[in-house]
């Protein structure tokens, strides 16, 4: 049971993303990080078999006790020839359904992501995120590390 600031307890489960969550409100808790790009169950079942070809990927939700999505991320391992082969994990798409933010969800979803990278041999975890999110990874344990970069690439339909 997580207690929110101000607010009632709210009870979830992290764990790993299973099949049946698709339905569950995960696109709605994705959609409050960013454009789904109106992505439909079917899409969204065909991404996770894709995803689950590889052990690279690990998807993580936070489900409320009616078994809805409140919050998922995705933890990404990296092999490297640096570091003596070492892996890096990559914490991606934090996101919190609208209606459960301030809970506790994020963060949980976030430290869940952390010892998985850990347990996995992980030598660093490392997360992008907007300057207005900088205190919340502080206060779990990042640090500010250099600079993250990007370029957006137009695409057409698939």
């Amino acid at each position: 049971m997580k207690k929110p600031r101000g607010g009632a307890p709210t009870a979830y489960e992290v764990r790993e993303l299973r099949a049946a969550d698709l339905g569950k409100g995960l696109v709605e808790t994705l959609g409050n990080l960013s454009t789904t790009g109106g992505l439909t169950s079917a899409a969204a079942r065909k991404v996770l078999r894709t995803m689950r070809r590889s052990p690279l990927y690990h998807v993580l939700v936070a489900v409320g006790s009616d078994g809805q999505v409140v919050g998922a991320t995705t933890l990404l391992i990296e092999q490297k020839f640096i570091h003596g082969g070492g892996l890096v994990g990559h914490i991606e798409d934090v996101a919190v359904r609208k209606g459960h933010e301030g809970r506790g969800v994020g963060g949980s979803l976030v430290k869940a992501a952390v010892e998985m990278a850990e347990e996995l041999a992980c030598y660093k975890c490392i997360l992008d995120c907007k300057d207005e999110l900088v205190g919340f990874y502080e206060k779990l344990g990042f640090r500010r590390h250099d600079v993250g970069m990007r370029i957006d690439f137009k695409r057409g339909p698939r």
